[in-house]
């Protein structure tokens, strides 16, 4: 084995052992990230929106195992990219620590599993012209995972075959998945517009768009180091043009949700920018970043302990860093996600044939903690959404009603 394939598990072990203490710190019980629930729900039931995601998931089996193994692959990729395009490895170091990517990969979602695809299809673009075109098809097929790795796609920028492979793997996949962007649907929600912060479609005025844009960046989490984006192309020698790529998809990010925008949205664009910025600081700097990252972890476990008591949360000390974590659970969770799907287990045993439930819906669409289960197990109790405020009980013609 060579002492490149050797860099690159120490890299890979490292990247993995961390997600997986960041795991074990945010506990158990329900999946705990923006798509678990009703991704591993999907793998039964169908019909999920990125198709990609969900076969994942049926290989992986679960959510969660298929984001720390995507996000920890992630980091060797990276550093295999950077070396081939004469930037050094150590931006595959900063990404094993960084705080937005040690997040994506501890989360129940698509987000470190469709930026894995997108930094493997920039690897593969380093090669012939060939490989190349695949490798583009293949960036491009991480919006069927999840189109928030978009960002990153600037990666590509670096091969003129690979932009092509690119346009080619958008034709194979169709642009539905771009509907927010091509095709918005005003009151459609995040899934029908990207544009929230012009009234869910393209800005007339594009100065103002940008400069909102600035300043939501300006405003990001400290945690989230989104002046990285900034840093790469100040201090990158050599390739500062491409460099100001990731600050430039990051800006539209930013415009386009404006106050909307999450730090994890920022997350493809600041990873994208990580081997520009390696190669002016190298790699002995990227720990520093355990300490923005632990105190994300840690302060998350006790907010998600307080708010979800059965997940079994690890009892640890914070670590001094401002983060939002209230903003971040209820991103990811809802207050007692854990006792909502076992309560669902206990429906699905006994609640008689054809009974019909009424849920309460709950911020970003949380009363799947207990409906998703429930569908899976069975698939003859019809479910509505209404409003409750008792525990389920028997109603006339069998049905109960849910909180």
């Amino acid at each position: 084995m060579s002492q490149a394939h050797k860099a690159a598990l120490v890299l890979f072990a490292m990247a993995l052992l961390l997600r997986l203490a960041g795991a074990g710190l945010l506990g158990g019980g329900a999946p705990f990230g923006p798509d678990g629930t009703g991704a591993e729900a999907a793998v039964h039931l169908g019909g999920h929106l990125y198709p990609l995601h969900i076969e994942g998931i049926r290989l992986a089996g679960s959510a969660l195992g298929l984001s720390l193994f995507c996000g920890a692959a992630t980091c060797p990729l990276l550093w295999l990219f950077g070396r081939r395009r004469g930037l050094g490895g150590a931006g595959g170091w900063w990404a094993a620590f960084l705080p937005l990517a040690v997040l994506s990969s501890v989360l129940s979602a698509g987000d470190a599993p469709a930026l894995f695809l997108v930094v493997l299809g920039a690897c593969m673009a380093t090669g012939a012209p060939v490989m190349a075109v695949v490798g583009g098809a293949v960036a491009v097929a991480s919006l069927a995972v999840k189109p928030i790795a978009l960002p990153a796609l600037v990666l590509l920028a670096f091969s003129p075959w690979a932009v092509l492979g690119a346009a080619v793997g958008l034709g194979v996949w169709g642009l539905g998945f771009l509907a927010p962007l091509l095709d918005p649907k005003p009151d459609g929600g995040l899934l029908g517009t990207w544009w929230l912060s012009s009234g869910g479609a393209p800005p007339d005025g594009w100065l103002g768009w940008i400069g909102g844009g600035v300043a939501e960046l300006a405003t990001v989490e400290l945690w989230a180091l989104a002046p990285i984006l900034v840093l790469a192309p100040l201090l990158c020698r050599g390739q500062r043009l491409l460099a100001t790529l990731p600050l430039v998809a990051g800006l539209a990010v930013a415009a386009g949700f404006g106050s909307q925008l999450e730090p994890r949205y920022l997350g493809a664009a600041v990873v994208a920018a990580l081997p520009f910025l390696g190669q002016a600081l190298g790699a002995r700097v990227a720990p520093a970043m355990l300490w923005p990252t632990l105190a994300l972890l840690t302060q998350l476990s006790v907010h998600r302990a307080q708010q979800d008591p059965e997940a079994q949360v690890l009892r640890v000390a914070q670590v001094p860093f401002p983060v939002d974590t209230r903003a971040l659970f209820d991103q990811c969770s809802t207050v007692g996600a854990t006792a909502l799907r076992a309560e669902a287990f206990r429906l699905a045993e006994s609640l008689p044939e054809g009974a019909v439930i009424q849920v309460t819906p709950r911020l970003h669409g949380r009363e799947g903690e207990l409906v998703w289960p429930l569908r899976v197990l069975r698939p003859d109790v019809r479910v509505e959404l209404g409003s409750s405020d008792g525990r389920p009980r028997p109603q006339p013609g069998g049905g109960a009603q849910r909180r």
